[in-house]
């Protein structure tokens, strides 16, 4: 018993300690957010909250959320990650806490914050700055709460949980139904606690009491992302489960069923298991019935599913400490390989530090050109967070008055009203198509609107649009003031066989075309005669890069943006050692004129 107590605190420390060291280690060699969509946005909201004090009620941006963050955004992006690394900190104490008092094994209480850890989502909601951190440590609060039957505290903390994320309703239902069975009626009016607090400030500071309700962000009608399959959370279940969470559920399951049919109540912990397995079920479903249907504006992001996964993964563990195998030496034996084996694949993870991908070099690049030009009198109009991350401006910070994030649901309406002459749209493959309401059709088709520079990848986007991805930087030029330029075309007949072998990994193409002098884009269209192929861009040494798999006598066309500096190459890879046709049918290389900037 002496031993226990004293190694206990150090594997403890052990486990702890080595997480918190590879998420900061992660944190501080991450080229750009891990999250640059709604990770940055979260940032800007709460370090912009100190100027404006309405933000700390953004329905969007949770306002517990804000609340409790914002003095960590004031120190820039990672300052917000180092308060979800904290957040995290606590939710792995709270969780050794209720596992040490419920008698689990310290061998298995040391794989949870690993398995927790090692799953992609959770990382990468902790490291992308968003809130589903803050929501799972209040889960395990709770979960701590119920088990010691602190019930005035359980009701309390749950009822601001619809304040940290809207999944927090169901919490607030799940707690009202524990209080119902275990006839703790006075603590029912508690679970309102956070509504009654959130509508003072309300009254106060936006002159409404319903806030919450007026200003609800989500929509069921909302369906511009489309819908998906039924099955998709279950078949993605490595993004927000991962397999040491799969393997745990499959020996923590049959432990619960067993106990259940047994009629052993007091092993079984129903009502541990029906909060933390009813929130977080309950939100795969939920998301599920979103996602399939589309509605509720559901993108099907898996992240979504995180919600109650560390609390989860708390009772599965109790669950296999209370099999009878879990005293055998063979056991211990088998979880301490598997801590070991945690240790390693994180340590060896290829998911993190973030590396920007090809958009993002293009966002960054269109940021510095920023720079170069004077935007002084003008407007930026964008819709990727990351653009005005880059460049120094949050668009939430009262004092900012060049840049807009922006919804072109009506164009043409808006210039020259909200969009003056002179102001940039700036618009991306990303964002553009949907959330910013801007097919290039319609941007293209606008004669007041003048394409000043572009900044292209090689990657082309597999979706209803497919666009060639990159970063577009438009003007509002009325039509009067444009200069003439006139973008030289031209079509090349190729008509050309490469024939493939087995020993023919790379098959450069790319002396096809003409030496440019200029940044030029060309558009190739090919076909194969087998499959396995795969057609190859590649600049500066994977600088950008990007690989589109041939599918057999399906013709292509991929549009590629040739710089002038640098070493542009294309390609036919043949990873799979095939043997077969590939057929270049023509070339379109068009010159990239661009109309000037106008200062005035």
């Amino acid at each position: 018993m002496f031993f226990t107590k004293l190694y206990r605190p150090i594997l403890w420390s052990i486990s702890l300690l080595f997480s918190l060291g590879w998420l900061i280690f992660m944190m501080l060699h991450n080229e750009v957010p891990v999250d640059v969509g709604d990770g940055v946005m979260h940032y800007f909201i709460s370090a912009a909250s100190w100027k404006d004090s309405t933000l700390f009620l953004h329905h969007w941006g949770k306002p517990v959320f804000i609340l409790l963050s914002s003095t960590f955004a004031q120190f820039g992006f990672n300052g917000i990650v180092v308060f979800n690394i904290l957040v995290f900190a606590s939710t792995v104490v709270l969780g050794f806490i209720i596992l040490d008092r419920k008698n689990v094994t310290i061998w298995l209480q040391i794989l949870f914050p690993l398995i927790v850890l090692k799953t992609y989502d959770v990382a990468a909601t902790i490291l992308g700055g968003l809130t589903e951190p803050l929501f799972n440590l209040t889960i395990v609060a709770a979960v701590y709460f119920l088990l010691e039957r602190k019930w005035f505290w359980f009701a309390a903390l749950v009822s601001f949980a619809p304040f940290m994320r809207s999944e927090g309703q169901l919490l607030v239902v799940l707690a009202a139904m524990l209080l119902f069975f275990f006839r703790q009626f006075k603590f029912l009016p508690v679970l309102l606690t956070g509504f009654i607090l959130y509508a003072i400030f309300g009254w106060f500071m936006l002159k409404d009491p319903f806030w919450y309700f007026n200003q609800n962000p989500y929509d069921m009608s909302n369906a511009i992302y489309g819908k998906g399959n039924w099955h998709h959370y279950l078949t993605s279940y490595k993004n927000y489960l991962g397999n040491p969470g799969l393997y745990l559920l499959m020996l923590g399951a049959p432990a619960m069923m067993y106990f259940l049919f047994q009629k052993k109540w007091k092993k079984l912990q129903m009502d541990w298991l029906f909060f933390s397995a009813g929130i977080f079920f309950g939100i795969i479903i939920a998301h599920s019935y979103f996602w399939a249907t589309g509605q509720n504006g559901s993108l099907g992001l898996t992240r979504i599913a995180t919600q109650g996964m560390p609390a989860f993964i708390l009772i599965n563990l109790y669950y296999i400490d209370r099999l009878k195998w879990m005293q055998t030496k063979a056991a211990k034996g088998i979880v301490l390989l598997s801590s070991f084996g945690l240790f390693v694949a994180l340590a060896t993870t290829k998911y993190f530090p973030k590396k920007t991908d090809p958009l993002d070099r293009q966002v960054l690049k269109t940021a510095k050109y920023l720079h170069t030009i004077d935007l002084k009198g003008k407007k930026v109009f964008y819709h990727f967070p990351l653009l005005s991350f880059a460049y120094g401006a949050n668009n939430f910070d009262p004092n900012e008055k060049t840049f807009v994030t922006y919804m072109a649901a009506n164009f043409d309406k808006d210039l020259g009203s909200l969009i003056q002459p002179g102001d940039l749209i700036i618009r991306d493959s990303h964002f553009g198509p949907v959330e910013m309401f801007l097919p290039l059709s319609e941007i293209n088709q606008n004669n007041n609107i003048v394409k000043i520079t572009e900044f292209l990848s090689a990657e082309q986007k597999v979706d209803f649009y497919n666009e060639t991805e990159g970063v577009f930087v438009y003007q509002y030029v009325p039509f009067k003031k444009q200069h003439e330029i006139k973008a030289k075309i031209d079509t090349l007949e190729v008509n050309k066989n490469f024939f493939i072998g087995p020993s023919n990994e790379f098959t450069n193409i790319d002396d096809l075309f003409p030496r440019f002098k200029e940044d030029t884009k060309v558009t190739v269209s090919l076909n194969t005669t087998i499959e396995g192929l795969e057609l190859t861009y590649d600049y500066k040494q994977l600088e950008d890069y990007s690989s589109t798999l041939l599918k057999m006598d399906i013709e292509i066309k991929n549009t590629y943006l040739f710089r002038k500096e640098g070493d542009t190459k294309l390609y036919i890879w043949n990873p799979k050692k095939v043997s077969g046709k590939v057929f270049v049918k023509e070339l379109i290389i068009e010159n990239t004129f661009y109309h000037p900037f106008m200062k005035d």
